[in-house]
């Protein structure tokens, strides 16, 4: 009888570690030996999370546009990882001459079956899960596969509990951000486009959220078909999604609203206007829009109405992007250039030429780090020439992250030398890895190499 009665408890035992999944790694740690855990969300510009010395990153980096692309023999090697910056080490039969493009000991497998690191990546730490995207695998109605699609999960930091929290069709105007609603929980809010037929473009999208926290609540959709929409960030009060939309006038087309993504309640803005309004950006409550080939702010705090005048044009162009704040000014993309306005009224400053540059990473106290496929840099929003911090590697251009001074980017692997100081034979390897750099451009590399 003792027998049957250890046999089931095993068999109950077993089956709650199959539902509740195991630690791969070890916990993390604060400097009390308590574990991590951030009371709000933490964001590191996507490509990695920093939790307390551990840094969490897409081992390599996974083109899903190349033909013959295999979820599965990519996720191999471009798996959610970790390493300890703290106490990066190398093999003792690697020469200090070539640690810069060795890969550390320690580096730890968090997860192995998700693809964590690509051009869709978006990443947070908040309580003590990560909170990560990767490739959709779900096969379309018709058996094929939509790795474009984003699928979007969390994972304790001990590489437990892995959870899909669900799957949305994506593409360059999409959106993923975590923050704080108006009842002071967190939200996962998407900006998508519309759901059509396999054969079909988008031409609208859907907005959703996700309450997430201890336990997570279900995707819900609070708006279809809309136009364009911004969602707040951290240094809005209004904790909303603003959008654009269209209505069955044909003499005033387009419409502004706005979804509490918290409690879904909509609040009207403008009823309709003659030409289209379409947002460009948001900076806490400020919102960027073009109306008629110019472009417009607004504070959706003061004005509700969206009736453009000259005393709140911002730049005349048909359309910007990546508009940022920086102190009290903004940068931003103009016409073929990188622009800075010390205010919202001051005039425009170019920085550069978008032929200097292919992306910007991100803004940082009074600089703008930028990048191309061989080179990291940053300028200066009081002008100057651009500075490069990384050069003359092969780098995946706009995939990076940000951490206590540290930019990680994706790069194929420098060359190692041997004790004379000559360059070694290697097999090819044509993978980016992860690598760090600090803003002198001493770089690391963290991927572990095949």
């Amino acid at each position: 009888m003792k027998k049957k009665l250890l046999k089931i408890f095993a068999f109950i035992f077993c089956a709650g570690l199959c539902l509740t999944g195991c630690a791969t790694v070890s916990d993390v740690k604060d400097n009390s030996g308590n574990n991590i855990y951030f009371d709000k969300p933490e964001y590191f510009q996507g490509q990695v999370a920093k939790v307390g010395d551990y840094l969490y990153f897409g081992n390599a980096y996974a083109d899903i546009t190349e033909d013959g692309f295999n979820y599965s023999s990519s996720a191999s090697n471009a798996y959610l990882a970790r390493v300890n910056l703290k106490s990066l080490s190398f093999d003792e039969d690697v020469l200090e001459d070539n640690y810069n493009h060795s890969s550390p000991e320690g580096i730890e497998k968090v997860n192995g079956d998700k693809l964590v690191g690509y051009v869709n990546q978006q990443m947070y730490a908040y309580g003590d899960y990560l909170y990560f995207t990767s490739a959709n695998i779900h096969k379309t109605d018709t058996m094929l596969n939509d790795y474009e699609r984003v699928s979007l999960f969390r994972i304790k930091f001990n590489g437990d509990g892995l959870q899909e929290l669900g799957t949305f069709t994506y593409d360059e105007n999409s959106t993923i951000t975590l923050q704080q609603g108006s009842d002071e929980e967190y939200y996962l809010v998407i900006v998508c486009p519309t759901e059509v037929e396999e054969d079909e473009e988008a031409s609208t999208y859907d907005i959703y959220s996700i309450k997430v926290g201890n336990s997570v609540g279900k995707a819900t959709k609070l708006v279809g078909e809309v136009n364009s929409a911004v969602v707040a960030d951290e240094k809005s009060s209004q904790r909303n999604v603003i959008y654009s939309y269209g209505t069955e006038s044909e003499r005033l087309p387009n419409a502004v609203s706005s979804v509490d993504y918290a409690t879904t309640i909509v609040t009207e803005h403008d009823g309709g206007n003659s030409k289209t309004i379409s947002f460009v950006g948001r900076e806490g409550d400020i919102v960027f829009y073009s109306y008629a080939d110019e472009i417009y702010y607004k504070d959706i705090n003061t004005v509700s109405t969206f009736n453009p005048s000259i005393n709140n044009l911002f730049y005349s162009a048909s359309n910007i992007s990546n508009v940022e704040k920086t102190g009290s000014g903004y940068v931003f993309v103009g016409t073929s250039s990188l622009m800075y306005k010390a205010s919202l009224t001051s005039t425009a400053q170019k920085l550069a030429s978008t032929s200097d540059y292919s992306d910007i990473l991100f803004v940082d106290g009074d600089y703008v780090y930028l990048s191309n496929d061989s080179s990291i840099m940053k300028v200066s929003v009081f002008g100057g020439e651009i500075e490069k911090i990384v050069k003359d590697m092969t780098i995946i251009s706009g995939e990076c992250g940000y951490a206590e001074g540290y930019i990680y980017f994706y790069a194929t692997r420098g060359e190692l030398v041997d004790e004379n100081g000559d360059a070694l034979e290697a097999e090819e390897d044509s993978t980016y890895y992860l690598y760090q750099t600090d803003k002198e451009g001493n770089i690391q590399l963290l991927g572990q190499v095949k």
